[in-house]
Parts: structure tokens; sequence; C-alpha cells
């Protein structure tokens, strides 16, 4: 650096540089004070928000004894106990239809017709050939019996030697050849009269009309349309029977499938009336399986009664079925099963100690599902910690499990919750 060699610039120059080192030394400090208010306030953060064993309240539920009802439950759908697809068996042009959705039939009521006028051409043609034939039988018959005449004629007069052996032997093939001839003619006649019953049966058919007594759910053609009825007869209707009378179908678990048996009660909701449930009986489990998703039911009928028609088709409902009761059993609140406290082990690897606090494990995390925390003061201790205790578990109603092991008795406190800690 060249020295300046005016004194006053010199100063001044000196005055500058050591202001600017003044300025870097304030600059450091400011930083390092700056970090270190940050690191004591992460530390104060993780202190108040790491959670305390002295300031958790455990929250816990005595273990009692009482009657379970055990249930199971399964969704599905209402369908009516008797449906009826009307369909048509012949093949034309729909001149009318009658019948909407929704509306009330009784049995023989007329729910559509088709246009009949080629039908009955064809029927007239049945009744002409019908006709024929029959003209034709008499015919044969009357050239039976003149042969038959002539054969007797033949026959005197060959006793007489007037006629030969021959000329019997012709009038006797006449005869049989008559007989034929009557055989074929009457042949005609039954084909005549079948096809003229098959063409009244078409006519007949023309006539859509009702099977039962019962109410329309669903119509499928409308007047002007064209009915092919080639390979299977097209569906024209859908009959409900009776709705006060319906059927739930509901699909069954596997694992549950074994406790339902016909003749249970049960009850079940549905969306379109909230709060009110409605009673139904178990009628068959189908031993056919239903698997989807690798995932295996059960298809079970339930009988409902629908006395004011508020149900309808198709609803889906959700049940409950009353398997059983059982009495006097030592029972656990199931959500204890459930509950894991904010530790990761004991304190010590095992056994009874206070938690080493840290974050609250997900319910993702490994556990044992036949693990209960209890609450037990064996020691006097001023405040008990939890305890993890392994039992045998037997049936369940959602809200209580039945405990079928020694390892906990009436009275004893397993632990639900917890409430406080700092954060």
């Amino acid at each position: 650096m060249n020295e300046i060699k005016d004194p006053e610039l010199q100063e001044m120059a000196d005055k500058v540089r050591t202001a600017m080192a003044s300025q870097r030394r304030r600059g450091r400090s400011g930083l390092v004070g700056w970090a270190a208010a940050g690191l004591v306030i992460v530390v104060l953060l993780i202190w108040w928000l790491w959670p305390s064993a002295e300031g958790i309240e455990w929250e816990t539920h005595a273990i009692d004894r009482g009657d379970m009802v055990l249930v199971v439950t399964a969704s599905g759908n209402l369908e009516p106990r008797s449906e009826v697809t009307v369909g048509a068996e012949v093949s034309g042009l729909i001149s009318e239809v009658l019948v909407t959705e929704n509306d009330r039939v009784s049995y023989g009521d007329v729910l559509a017709r088709f246009d009949t006028e080629e039908l009955e051409v064809n029927l007239a043609q049945a009744e002409a050939r019908l006709e024929l034939a029959r003209a034709s039988v008499a015919e044969a018959e009357a050239t039976l019996e003149e042969s038959t005449i002539e054969q007797r004629r033949t026959v005197s007069m060959h006793e007489r030697n007037m006629a030969s052996q021959a000329e019997v032997d012709t009038a006797r093939a006449a005869v049989m050849r008559a007989r034929a001839r009557v055989m074929s003619a009457n042949a005609s006649v039954s084909e005549a009269e079948a096809a003229l019953s098959a063409s009244r049966t078409r006519l007949e058919k023309a006539i859509i009309t009702s099977p039962v007594n019962g109410v329309v759910l669903k119509r499928d053609i409308e007047p002007g349309s064209t009915v092919a009825a080639s390979f299977q007869a097209p569906e024209l209707f859908i009959l409900a029977e009776d709705l006060r009378e319906m059927e739930l179908h509901i699909s069954l678990d596997e694992a549950d499938v074994s406790q339902v048996k016909s003749g249970q009660p049960a009850t079940f909701t549905v969306d379109a009336w909230p709060g009110r449930e409605f009673e139904a009986v178990v009628q068959r489990v189908f031993l056919y399986p239903d698997t989807e998703s690798n995932v295996v039911t059960y298809t079970t009928v339930l009988d409902v009664d629908n006395p004011d028609e508020e149900l309808l088709p198709g609803m889906t409902a959700t049940a409950t079925i009353t398997t059983g009761t059982h009495e006097n059993i030592l029972r656990v609140p199931s959500m204890a099963f459930r509950f894991q406290p904010p530790g990761d082990e004991p304190a010590g690897g095992g056994g009874r100690g206070m938690f080493m606090m840290g974050p609250m494990r997900s319910r993702s995390s490994a556990r044992d599902d036949n693990a209960v925390w209890v609450l037990r003061d064996d020691a006097g201790e001023e405040k008990p910690e939890p305890v993890q205790v392994h039992v045998r578990t037997g049936r369940t109603d959602g809200r209580f499990t039945e405990i079928t092991s020694d390892e906990l008795k009436e009275g004893d406190k397993v632990v639900v919750g917890f409430s406080g800690g700092k954060g």
C-alpha cells in the first residue's frame, strides 16, 4: 500500500480503517448473539412440547362383570319377497301399454297389447287349413267305402269263377290304399288342429296380462316399439307381488357366518328414515360363498314386514343380528385394547417403572392386540404407572370384550386414555 505523505489525509485514513474494523467486530458478535437466542428458543420449545410423566392424568375404567349381548353387523339391500319379470313370447308391434311404474295391478289385468292384425290373419288361415284337412278325411273315407264295396263284389264274382285271382288282389290293394289315405287325412287334421291352437295361443299371448297381484316396479316398453322374441323373451315389466312383505339381502363376513342361524332376531336402519330401527328375522344363510378381491362373504336373507310400505326396493340397509347372550362374564372396554401410552418402553426394558416419555406412537406401530394397560399400586407408590398385561379374549359386542384368562380380576383399572402433560 502506498503511504500517504499528507499528515491530515493519513489521519483521516487511519480513522476510517479503525471504524471499519470496529464495525466488523460488532457484526460478528451480533450473529453469535442471534444464534444463541435461537438455540435457547428451540430448547425451550422442546422442553415445553416433550410429554412429562408427572403431568399425565390416566383415564381408567374398572373391570366388571355383566351380561354381553352378541351381535353381528352387515349391510345389504332390500328386495321384494316375490319379484316377477313379465316378458313377451311373440314378436310384433306394441300397439298399447296400459300401465306405468308404481301402478297396482291384479291377476289377469291387461298390461300391454300387440298389434294383432297379422296374428288374426294367421288364425283365419289355420282355421281354413283345418277345414280342408277335414274335407280330405271325408273324401278318403268315401274312397275307402267304395274300394271296400268293390272288393266284396270282386270276391263274390271270384267265388262264382267270374273273376280271376288277380282281380281279387287288385281290389284288396285298392282297399288298403284307401285306408292309408284315410289315416293320412286324419293326420293332416291333427296337424291343422295343432297349427290352429298355436295361432290362437299366439293371438292370446299378444295380450300381456299380470300373473300376480302386485305393483309395477319397472316398465321397459312404449307404444310403437317393435319386440323381437326370436331366442328369448324380452323383459317388458317387473312386478313386485307384495311390498308389505320384503327381504333384506346382506353380505355376511366369513368370520361371522358360524354365529348366524335361522330365526335369530335382527334390527336394521336405512338412510331414508334416520333415527328409526326396523325389525327383521333371519330366514336363511346361503351356503355358496361370494368372493371379491379375496374377500369371502355369504349372502344372508332376512324377512322384513313392511305394512305401511315405508321401505322401498333397493334401499341400502345396515343390519344388526343378535346371535346370543353371555351372562355374568368378566369384561373390559374394547377401547382399552386400542390404547397406547405416550412412551416407547417402560424404564428398565419391561415390567414396572416410569415411562421414558417420547412422541406418541401411531396406531400403525407394532403392538399386541391382546394386551391392555393396567394401573396397579402393588408397591404403594404415590402415583402408579400403567403396566402392560397380556390376556386371552373371548367374544365382543363392540363396546366390551370378554376376558377368558386369569391375569385380570374384577375391579382392576384398565387405562383407556390420558390427559395433561406439557405441550
